[in-house]
């Protein structure tokens, strides 16, 4: 599987395949979270976990899978991941790993500390009003791994392994930036604030995956420093 043999996508496929998780998202987000709150029987970070993880992320999981293996013509993981563009990162590739890393991690240290106090906005999302955790919601940490696998993988698997190839066939040079605002879209229901707070990692992810052509990196870069902002914000590293 090459690049010559990935058929690009049209413009109503992009928004398609942007769009449908996003209606699973703002249902999610705008109801399912709410209604589980509701009910007070668990925590609002768990009731994330379940309705995120369960109606957006999972179906994008396997989504990706199905999608990218009949591209492949073969349901085999190897086939799969090359059509995927899932590779071993060379040396110059971890050193945009590193590169992109570092990048995100700076600047989005400036909007989170800098730029939203500054606009009297909150970085932190409305479904991690529990963190940091205290002893009573700690448990949530042990179910989080099974979340923050589909999360990283469910995104990557669909947006810069299934769609970004198929996507620069279409927006050639611009791929990255068009990319990133629909990815930004899929995070509205999320809230503005979160928008705002996660913008560097919409276009650094998608511009090195095309730079690059690795979606490991952009897997890597994600689980990395999502994994690093979560565990921080819910042992009250920092505020």
């Amino acid at each position: 599987m090459n690049k010559k043999t990935i058929k690009p996508l049209n413009w109503l496929q992009l928004v398609w395949l942007f769009g449908v998780p996003t209606i699973l998202n703002l249902i999610a987000c705008q109801f399912a979270i709410p209604y589980l709150d509701s009910t007070q029987s668990i925590p609002i970070e768990a009731s994330y976990f379940l309705s995120v993880g369960l109606l957006v992320l999972a179906p994008m999981f396997f989504g990706a899978l199905y999608m990218s293996g009949k591209d492949a013509g073969s349901f085999k993981l190897k086939e799969i991941l090359e059509r995927m563009r899932v590779k071993r990162l060379s040396g110059a590739d971890w050193i945009w790993t590193i590169g992109a890393f570092v990048a995100l991690s700076l600047s989005s240290f400036i909007i989170a500390k800098v730029v939203m106090p500054a606009l009297k906005m909150d970085a932190t999302p409305f479904f991690f009003k529990n963190m940091p955790l205290d002893s009573n919601h700690i448990w949530i940490l042990y179910v989080w791994p099974l979340f923050f696998f589909i999360n990283i993988f469910g995104d990557e698997f669909l947006w810069r392994g299934y769609i970004q190839p198929r996507q620069e066939l279409l927006n050639k040079n611009w791929t990255w930036l068009v990319h990133g605002l629909f990815w930004a879209i899929w995070h509205i229901p999320m809230g503005f604030d979160l928008i705002l707070a996660e913008t560097p990692i919409f276009f650094v992810l998608p511009a090195v995956v095309q730079i690059r052509q690795n979606t490991t990196i952009a897997i890597v870069v994600h689980a990395v420093f999502g994994g690093f902002g979560f565990l921080t914000l819910a042992l009250g590293v920092v505020h």
